[in-house]
Order: structure tokens, then C-alpha cells, then sequence
């Protein structure tokens, strides 16, 4: 007898459950448009992945293209389910529990200007441009002065011409901005060094919608990941695929 309000409580929460699930028609996510990861085409690998996670549940995803902080508060303003990704967040809203990527990011500068790179102490002090939203003091192990751009395409041109010390960004980001160049440089009087790790997380909002397409997520990540389904994605894309036991 003491175990029936309990199941009772089980039954209505999946009933309830189920319910707001049948009232999702699709799932809106929202972020920049980074290469390999949000092609504007519709490939890449956030795309790829998060279309093989809510097909579990027959429901399309739809992406708007937004810089980072205006795709934070598309889902703040429940204009948007989920944002990817990012490494933090703020009330209303919540990081996932899984990761949709988990990579190093690096350091572009002039060995010219910088010296003999030295570890991250080679930033102590130095400006470190840096695109909208995408790092805080919290991701350097060192005082940074950061400056924001408006791209990456921006940033490495600052670099070339002697504007900034340093353009941190992932590895990927880096590579597609100096594709975009278009200031003459001799690639051996540059480099690019790693500066540290980090896990990008998507964004959900906490109303009932947001929960239960949080909880689509996470339980569709696992799914996939136990299954081997996401590995390939992962390796397609040339990336490695997020070790999920670890969270």
C-alpha cells in the first residue's frame, strides 16, 4: 500500500510527460554559422548530431543563425529551443548535462611581436581578441585584457597588421578565418599554440518545454552513444567523439 502513491506519482509524471511531448511539432536550435560545425547548407557535425538525436523522438530540427549572444537570448526569449554550444550560462537558462564537443582552443599571434612562445604565461597581460561571447577571464589560467571582434575574419587581420597580441579561438575557427584572408602574410612568421581545453555544452531554457527537450537530449545523446551511432558522426567530421561515461 505505501508503494501506490509513488507509482500513482510515476503514471501522472509520464503521462504528463507525454503529453507535452505530443504538443512539439519540431525543435528550433540557433548558434553562428561555424564551419564544419553549423554549415549554412545544413551539414556539419551540430546539425548532423542533433538531427540523429531528436529523430528518436520523429521530430525535425530547424536552425536559425545567429551570433552567440543574440542565439542565448533567442532561448531566453523561448524564440528558440537550444543554443550551441557554449561552456556557461545564466539564469533562466541551464547547460545540458552532455557535451556536443569537447576540443583544446589556441592562440594566433606574430612570433615577431610575442617571442618564443612559452606556455599560457606567454598570454600574462597581453590583449587576446577574442569573438562576441565566446570567452571570459575564467577560460585563462592568466590575466588577459579581452578584446572583442565582430568575426575571426576581423581578428586575424588585426593579428597581421600588428593590432592585437593574440586571437584565441577553437583550432577550426582559427583555420576558416585565415581561409577568409585577404592580407598578404608569410604563414612561418606566425603561429598558433594551444592554450587550454574546454566542453561546449547546449543551452536549454527551464520552462516545461525546455526541461522536457533537455531531457530529449541527454537521454538521445546516451542512446546513441551506447549504441555506437554517434562515434562515426563524430569521425566523419574529423573530431573526436565525447567520452559520455565521464559526465
Amino acid at each position: 500500500m505505501k508503494l501506490m502513491p509513488s507509482l500513482s506519482f510515476l503514471l501522472l509524471l509520464f503521462l504528463a510527460w507525454t503529453a507535452a511531448a505530443s504538443d512539439i511539432t519540431e525543435v528550433v536550435t540557433s548558434s553562428p554559422a561555424w564551419e564544419t560545425f553549423t554549415n549554412k547548407d545544413g551539414s556539419g557535425l551540430y546539425h548532423e548530431v542533433l538531427r540523429e538525436v531528436f529523430a528518436l523522438h520523429d521530430l525535425p530540427v530547424r536552425h536559425e543563425y545567429a551570433i552567440s549572444n543574440r542565439s542565448e537570448e533567442l532561448v531566453r526569449l523561448n524564440n528558440a529551443d537550444m543554443m550551441t554550444c557554449d561552456d556557461r550560462t545564466s539564469p533562466p537558462l541551464v547547460l545540458a548535462r552532455y557535451p556536443l564537443y569537447v576540443n583544446d582552443f589556441h592562440a594566433f599571434f606574430s612570433k615577431a611581436r610575442i617571442g618564443p612562445w612559452k606556455g599560457v604565461q606567454t598570454l600574462w597581460g597581453k590583449d587576446v581578441l577574442i569573438q562576441p561571447g565566446y570567452y571570459t577571464q575564467e577560460n585563462f589560467s592568466v590575466p588577459v585584457n579581452l578584446r572583442e571582434v565582430l568575426t575571426g575574419t576581423q581578428a586575424v587581420s588585426m593579428i597581421l597588421l600588428g593590432r592585437a597580441d593574440f586571437y584565441v579561438d577553437d583550432l577550426t575557427l582559427i583555420k576558416a578565418s585565415l581561409k577568409e584572408n585577404t592580407n598578404a602574410y608569410q604563414e612561418e612568421d606566425f603561429a598558433i599554440e594551444k592554450v587550454g581545453s574546454r566542453a561546449y555544452y547546449p543551452i536549454f531554457n527551464t520552462t516545461e518545454r525546455g526541461k522536457l527537450l533537455r531531457r530529449m537530449y541527454e537521454e538521445g545523446m546516451l542512446t546513441l552513444y551506447k549504441a555506437g551511432k554517434l562515434q562515426p558522426i563524430y569521425a566523419k567530421w574529423g573530431y573526436q567523439c565525447p567520452d559520455l561515461k565521464a559526465y
